[in-house]
């Protein structure tokens, strides 16, 4: 079902099943249009916050059952990334 976002007296978002939002601001038409997207593919909104990601810390990754030198060059490494 594609999703189109239309200029229209505000803004539009339409499917081929009809208008599903009009006169509203072009980032809650760009929402509803990515939440629309979303439940095609299966996505089932369940209210919950998103999770935020959490890639790239070199400390967590270091934590996993890493020796205490390691933990502590991990520590080092954040701290001078900090400072820099």
């Amino acid at each position: 079902m594609p999703v189109t976002v239309r200029k229209k007296d505000g803004y539009q978002v339409r499917t081929p099943g009809g208008v599903k939002a009009k006169g509203t601001t072009f980032q809650k038409a760009q929402a509803q249009a990515a939440l629309l997207r979303g439940i095609e593919h299966g996505w089932t909104p369940t209210g919950k916050p998103a999770r935020k990601y959490r890639g790239g810390n070199a400390l967590r990754r270091a934590a996993k059952g890493s020796s205490p030198a390691v933990l502590r060059e991990a520590k080092r490494k954040t701290k001078k990334r900090a400072v820099a």
